[in-house]
């Protein structure tokens, strides 16, 4: 029986593929309720090779002191200031935010590192959000300008692998990961709250048989030794 239309996206991001680039913050300033809590000085996002990002606050980093102000990176999705001014943390996906911690030094030098989820695209993201836990709140936010594959240099060798594909596209209960090699890969499929629903370690080129999924949008993340790539599927 076929399903009603159905999304997969293919997340397949060169994450330990891409050198380390780092991105200035900044555009600062939007806390039009309480201008006290507003961040000044230099804040930097470094995307890290081993599958981290990095949130620096550098010395001339200041805030007004909270008891529970969190960090976060956010994909906008394009979203206007305004809208983002009046969002909070809930209002955000589990794959369009990445939680730093909390900020204990609201002064001066702080440095925080977490590993990037499978399920997200981090060259997506383009915010850097700070929130009041407690009241789930905006404290401030600012951009950045996102990470691309142009300038974040790809190595040669795994440059190669943006031929990979997802055919039959549209599809019906198969699919399959086209390579021009046959390497083992770890393959994740993740709904919408970033539990997982499918995984199988499998040989590209081989098919997959996804006709138990409901209908929905999904998340499948590949992952080799070496790369991810990111494709979107149709499955009808």
């Amino acid at each position: 029986m076929k399903k009603s239309l159905l999304f997969l996206t293919l997340l397949i991001t060169y994450q330990t593929s891409i050198s380390q680039c780092e991105r200035a913050a900044n555009s600062f300033g939007n806390n039009t309720m309480n201008s006290s809590y507003n961040i000044s000085g230099d804040v930097t996002v470094t995307l890290n090779t081993n599958d981290t990002v990095t949130l620096d606050l550098e010395s001339n980093f200041s805030t007004a002191t909270g008891p529970d102000v969190r960090a976060y990176l956010i994909d906008s999705k394009g979203a206007s200031d305004n809208t983002i001014r009046n969002s909070s943390v809930s209002d955000y996906p589990a794959n369009d935010i990445i939680e730093f911690g909390l900020i204990t030094k609201f002064n001066g030098v702080s440095s925080f590192t977490v590993s990037i989820p499978v399920s997200v695209n981090i060259l997506e993201f383009d915010k850097v959000y700070f929130n009041c836990f407690a009241n789930d709140v905006l404290w401030d936010f600012g951009s950045y300008t996102p990470f691309t594959s142009e300038n974040c240099t790809l190595s040669l060798e795994d440059n190669s692998f943006s031929n990979i594909s997802i055919s039959p596209n549209p599809a019906n209960n198969l699919i399959r990961i086209s390579s021009p090699t046959n390497e083992l890969a770890q393959i994740r499929i993740f709904n919408t709250l970033g539990s997982i629903v499918y995984q199988k370690e499998t040989q590209l080129n081989q098919d997959m048989d996804v006709s138990n999924l409901k209908s929905g949008i999904y998340i499948l993340s590949a992952t080799s030794d070496r790369k991810n790539i990111s494709k979107k599927l149709v499955i009808k």
